[in-house]
């Protein structure tokens, strides 16, 4: 079970938005946000513009959008930087957010951590989850402050209870590992069931791993096989090597090595080198498959390729048997799928 903290930014851009108003101020807005949906950018651009140096934080956030995507306009990111810093100070929690993350990767402007702390913190404190996680992200790297796993898995908690996925995977990791707390695969089973819920592909793989193993749960096949389903359907490449196995193997079904073939191909397609020497075995012994000599030295020096140890001795100990014009079409294969992929 890879139990691997994910410290991934949030990336994704929060729409045009829009709140009840004072009637006047809400007839204007209205206008830019009928302009702006179908797609006279620079009616919006004008109408968010004339309320936004009015001070109406809603068109300060929108306006800063448009400039961050450059809708209706050429990208201006300081612009868009300014823009957000004047709603976030009128109480806009998604405009601090979005502050915080163009100083966490200086997009207009210079990479300044300090800030984006400060307004990932401003809000966080105003129960805006993807700060919570953005700002647990930063105390568990040790960025602008101190490391502090205790502070980092707090504000994990903070944002798992809004219902953050990312944030309960991590929470799970946390608990899993024991990183400043104790061990408690209990409390790592529920938070990784609650991000696996949300469709969070790592935390569907690990609960299958625990079912796989019975770590705090019952062990239970078919349950670590739909688990690791979930996670394989969304390309999870070592969700798709576990499946192989399970049907290698026949557990939580029958065993069928060619459905494991067919996974274990998925997979080391996805990169996964584990599968890739595993299809270098079952090349070599026959499992599903015709025995090809070739096509399992053509697996391993794939594998070897991303310096997997046991696949490079393999590889090793199979050219010992081969004549070397068929090393060499093993070479050139491996050269050729790597170089498609």
């Amino acid at each position: 079970m890879p139990c691997c903290i994910k410290l991934a930014r949030m990336k994704k851009l929060l729409p045009i938005i829009a709140l009840c108003l004072a009637p006047a101020v809400n007839a204007d807005m209205d206008m830019a946000l009928e302009a702006y949906d179908a797609g006279n950018y620079p009616l919006a651009l004008e109408e968010f513009t004339r309320l936004a140096d009015g001070g109406n934080y809603i068109a300060q956030f929108n306006l800063a959008l448009m400039y961050l995507r450059g809708i209706g306009t050429e990208p201006d990111h300081g612009r868009a930087l300014l823009l957000y810093r004047q709603s976030a100070r009128q109480g806009v929690p998604e405009a601090a957010y979005y502050a915080g993350n163009l100083y966490e990767n200086g997009i207009g402007t210079e990479l300044d951590l300090d800030e984006a702390f400060y307004w990932y913190h401003e809000s966080a404190e105003q129960d805006y989850a993807p700060a919570q996680y953005a700002l647990a992200n930063m105390y568990f790297r040790g960025q602008s402050r101190e490391r502090d796993y205790v502070k980092a898995r707090e504000w994990y908690e903070f944002a798992a209870q809004n219902g953050h996925a990312a944030a309960q995977f991590n929470l799970g990791v946390i608990y899993a590992e024991g990183i400043g707390t104790e061990l408690d695969y209990s409390r790592a089973f529920d938070w990784f069931y609650a991000a696996a819920s949300q469709g969070n592909a790592d935390a569907q793989y690990n609960l299958g791993s625990m079912y796989l193993t019975g770590q705090s749960v019952d062990q239970d096949y078919q349950e670590a096989l739909a688990w690791f389903s979930n996670a394989a359907e969304q390309g999870f490449a070592q969700a798709q090597t576990s499946i192989g196995m399970m049907y290698a193997a026949g557990q939580g079904t029958e065993q069928d090595f060619r459905q494991a073939h067919g996974w274990f191909l998925q997979a080391a397609t996805n990169g996964d080198t584990a599968s890739q020497t595993l299809l270098g075995n079952f090349y070599l012994h026959g499992y599903g498959v015709e025995v090809d000599k070739i096509e399992a030295l053509k697996w391993y020096k794939i594998a070897a390729a991303s310096r997997h140890q046991a696949a490079n001795r393999l590889a090793g100990q199979l050219s010992t048997e081969l004549t070397e014009q068929e090393v060499e079409h093993g070479d050139r294969l491996a050269r050729q799928w790597l170089e498609q992929h």
